[in-house]
């Protein structure tokens, strides 16, 4: 009997500890074809739905960059304003610069970014896949 008895608490423990440590699974992501970057104007935010994700790609002097349209404070869609330079979020004036910055409001974080990957004459941005 007290083998059983420990046998069946250490199960229970190894269940437990298993429920409280998660198995990690590690994030693929999946290349997504954006086009050729003559297809994107200099200092132009695009807004592009791709595979489930809502991004914004931007075009700056230092290359393309991808953002997620998600603002990180209330998940509201950003916009670019061309004349600041600026994203903007409509639901409490969250303000990010051209790199993802917040710079001004309630985001508590950055605008979650893309990798964009130059492939030949087409760019790719990796989306997570699900």
């Amino acid at each position: 009997m007290g083998f059983g008895l420990l046998f069946g608490v250490g199960l229970l423990g190894l269940r437990f500890v298993q429920f409280l440590v998660p198995n990690q699974k590690p994030k693929r992501y999946e290349p997504v074809l954006l086009g050729p970057e003559s297809n994107i104007p200099a200092n132009e935010a695009l807004a592009m739905d791709l595979s489930g994700q809502k991004i914004l790609v931007l075009k700056t002097e230092e290359g393309v960059v991808a953002f997620s349209r998600r603002c990180t404070d209330l998940g509201c869609l950003v916009s670019w304003d061309k004349r600041r330079e600026q994203f903007i979020c409509p639901c409490h004036q969250g303000i990010y610069d051209k790199t993802g910055l917040n710079i001004a409001g309630p985001p508590p974080r950055p605008l979650d970014r893309f990798e964009v990957v130059r492939r030949g004459e087409q760019l790719y941005v990796n989306i997570a896949s699900t």
